[in-house]
This record gives C-alpha cells, structure tokens and sequence, in this order.
C-alpha cells in the first residue's frame, strides 16, 4: 500500500468517527461551514458534502466546485467545525493534495508512427484523415499514472506490436520509418522521443 493510500484511509477515517462523535446531520455540518440554508444551495452542498465524505481521495481528485470552497478548501474547513486539530489533519492533507495534483495534471503519452511515402502520393482530406488513424497508436488511461520507465516498457511492446500487424507499411504506400513519442505534463514543458524503425 503506498504512502498517499494510507493517509487517504486516515483522514477520510478521522473525519467520519469525529462526525459520529458528535452526532452531527449533514444540514448541520454544512451550517456550521457557512453555507444558507437555500433549497437549491442546500442541495448541491450536500451533494458535495456526500462525495468528499464517501470518497478516500475526499472529493480532491474531483472537478467539482462551488463558489464558496475550493476542494482542499472545502475539506479543511469540514475538519475545522468538526474540532480536528490542525497539527492532525494538515500533513494528510497535503499529501493528498499531492496525490490528487499528479491524478488532475498526468496526461496519457502521444505516440505515433513516423511516415514517408513516395513521390506518387497525392494527399487528400480523406487520405490524410486514413492515414492518421493508422499512425496512432493508443494506450490505455492508466498509462499516464505509471511511472516513466513502466510507460516507455508499455509504449515499446505496443510499437513492436503495431509495426508487426502493419508490416512497416500505412495505406497510401506510406513507409514507417520510426516512432514519435511525445510525453506532455500539462503545462508547457514536454519531452519527446523517437524510435527508429531498425531499433525494434
């Protein structure tokens, strides 16, 4: 078990036995946190409140929001009313928010065949369209939660993989030269790589 999947079970954990020491509802909870007690305001805070209480990431790894809390916000204030200590939630909460960051910002690999045709290849919308869609590889969503070297072991067994079923060939006579493998953190560094068609 890693480090951020315990300290997710032990807050969300602390977070239930203090609401069950306290014998709080929902309604109350979500009073104490500053939120009015409006129909539709109402609604969508307990829906919120259900999903961070029944979620082991405590609702961090998920997009929702309201305009009064941010997700690690949201939870920090829910330990406030609720008495924990600060000195006991603070570095399970950070941790987590770790966690979630490399969940919300990994982005799955892009990898795609290198191709040169010869002189007679006329391009087209439709052509050019047939032959992306061979070019591509896919992978799995998982992928881009592993670590580095697991991906580049993944992404070689698919090339391998793809350049057999081909046979180093794209219709439109296009000839696979290699492989362009390009692995984007979300912001504006990336770092790319290629795999020439002799190496596999």
């Amino acid at each position: 078990m890693t480090n951020s999947s315990q300290s997710t079970t032990t807050l969300q954990s602390i977070i239930l036995k203090r609401i069950e020491q306290k014998a709080l509802s929902h309604h109350e909870i979500l009073t104490l946190m500053g939120y009015h007690n409006h129909p539709k305001t109402t609604d969508k805070a307990i829906n919120r409140l259900q999903t961070v209480l029944s979620s082991p990431a405590l609702g961090l790894t998920n997009t929702t929001y309201d305009f009064k809390y941010a997700a690690s916000e949201f939870v920090e204030k829910l330990c406030t009313v609720l008495e924990i200590n600060k000195t006991v939630y603070q570095q399970l909460l950070t941790e987590l928010e770790r966690h979630a960051s490399h969940l919300l910002n990994a982005i799955t690999p892009i990898v795609y065949a290198d191709i040169t045709f010869n002189e007679h290849f006329r391009p087209s919308f439709n052509s050019y369209m047939a032959v992306d869609r061979f070019k591509r590889i896919s992978l799995d969503d998982d992928v881009r939660l592993l670590p580095r070297q697991k991906q580049l072991d993944i992404i070689n067994d698919c090339i391998i993989a793809h350049y057999k079923a081909m046979r180093g060939k794209i219709p439109f006579a296009g000839v696979i030269k290699g492989y362009r493998i390009v692995f984007n953190n979300g912001r504006d560094d990336e770092a790319r790589l290629y795999i020439a068609h002799h190496q596999l």
